[in-house]
């Protein structure tokens, strides 16, 4: 029961969900904060995922014949507070020198959970829709309130309608914690990244004040 709670409710980067329907390799990922690097892993996640579709099925990669796979569809779901549109294509091509006559391509489609974005997908899918009121009330709760108060109110006002309440109810205490650690790290993982701009754009500032000077 805990590692359902973990895969369901971390906000952390990780391969959340991979599985294999209809002749369609399905692999989800959820992420708190936008990587536009996410082709990238997701090409070696679905690299490892071939690899072992083809040892399982007793596949000859190297013979003659060719050989049919299941079809890999690449969704990144997004939950962040940077605002991004209801859906964003990341490209593998996107990470080569522009213009570059490369042999390779990767498609993600990143699907923003917020509230009030991807209604649709949103309302097909209730379990997804709750988890994305939560995470909603949770950043509410916390602008008069302790981090860990926030989503132990957040679960306390979720309605009893909603199908993860009884979960999250049953363990709370542990959905707490465990909500409580993703959240600090994302926030120290989006601080790094914020810096690493800052000292990037004085780096740069720096290098055009010194040309200026040399010239």
């Amino acid at each position: 029961m805990k590692r359902d709670i973990e895969e369901v409710l971390y906000l952390g980067m990780h391969n959340d969900v991979s599985f294999l329907i209809s002749g369609e390799r399905n692999l989800f990922e959820q992420q708190s904060s936008f990587n536009p690097n996410m082709p990238l892993r997701i090409l070696q996640y679905t690299a490892q995922l071939f690899e072992k579709y083809v040892a399982q099925n007793h596949l000859d990669k190297f013979g003659t014949c060719l050989l049919e796979l299941p079809v890999p569809r690449l969704i990144v779901f997004y939950n962040g507070t940077t605002d991004l549109p209801d859906e964003t294509i990341l490209l593998l091509s996107d990470s080569f020198p522009e213009g570059a006559d490369q042999d390779i391509e990767v498609r993600v489609r990143t699907i923003n959970i917020n509230e009030d974005h991807s209604r649709k997908i949103l309302e097909d899918c209730r379990p997804l829709m709750e988890y994305s009121w939560l995470i909603g009330r949770i950043r509410k709760n916390r602008a008069s309130m302790s981090l860990f108060d926030a989503i132990g109110k957040a679960i306390d006002e979720m309605s009893s309608e909603y199908l993860i309440r009884e979960l999250l109810m049953i363990h709370k205490a542990e959905v707490c914690d465990m909500l409580e650690t993703e959240y600090n790290e994302a926030e120290v993982l989006e601080t790094a990244r914020l810096n690493a701009e800052k000292r990037g754009m004085e780096l740069g500032k720096s290098r055009e004040e010194k040309s200026l000077f040399h010239y």
